[in-house]
């Protein structure tokens, strides 16, 4: 076996616990159970957490899971371009990177529109 080979199936691995590692965390996030993966849940301190209102944990979740299982489908096929050598095969996962890309940019808009609506509800309760 050649070297070129050795590194292809070391990839081919390495991608494939990759992304069965993202379908896990997808799975586990699907169940709303365990850590939230996003930047919102990441830098809040643990009295924010706690605080936090379940509206805002249901979208955090679904974000997570949506990406982590992208992320797996595309690690997934990285794996197959990388045992099957076939050129087409890359560009389905760039696409779908691409794609990946504009849902997390859309999927920000939509839950900072949420938080901000969940802000106000707290803001116009505490006034009344």
């Amino acid at each position: 076996m050649d070297a070129g080979r050795i590194v292809l199936i070391v990839m081919s691995v390495i991608f494939g616990l990759s992304g069965f590692i993202s379908f896990y965390i997808s799975y586990r996030q699907y169940k709303e159970r365990g850590f939230i993966f996003t930047n919102t849940w990441l830098f809040a301190s643990q009295k924010e957490r706690d605080e936090m209102d379940s509206r805002v944990k249901k979208a955090e979740y679904r974000f997570a899971r949506n990406v982590f299982f992208m992320l797996g489908i595309i690690m997934s096929i990285f794996v197959v371009y990388f045992q099957l050598w076939l050129s087409w095969v890359s560009y389905i996962a760039f696409g779908l990177m691409w794609l990946l890309i504009l849902y997390a940019i859309f999927q920000w808009i939509e839950n900072t529109r949420l938080f901000k609506k969940i802000e106000d509800e707290k803001r116009n309760n505490s006034m009344k």
